[in-house]
């Protein structure tokens, strides 16, 4: 499974997922994750609820 099936796998499971669980899940620094992250909202796959340490995503 690829990496990006594992995300969207936790996602649809849980309903949303965090930064850091995008760091465990795919064993990249917080910098990379957040990349990851903003690069899924920009693309309109995710949306970010919340603010700084409290943030999550879901899919939109």
């Amino acid at each position: 499974m690829t990496a990006m099936k594992k995300l969207f796998s936790i996602i649809e499971k849980k309903g949303t997922i965090t930064n850091k669980e995008v760091q465990n899940l795919l064993h990249v620094k917080d910098s990379r994750a957040l990349k990851i992250l903003k690069e899924l909202v920009e693309a309109g796959v995710l949306q970010k609820e919340g603010k700084l340490r409290g943030s999550y995503y879901k899919l939109k």
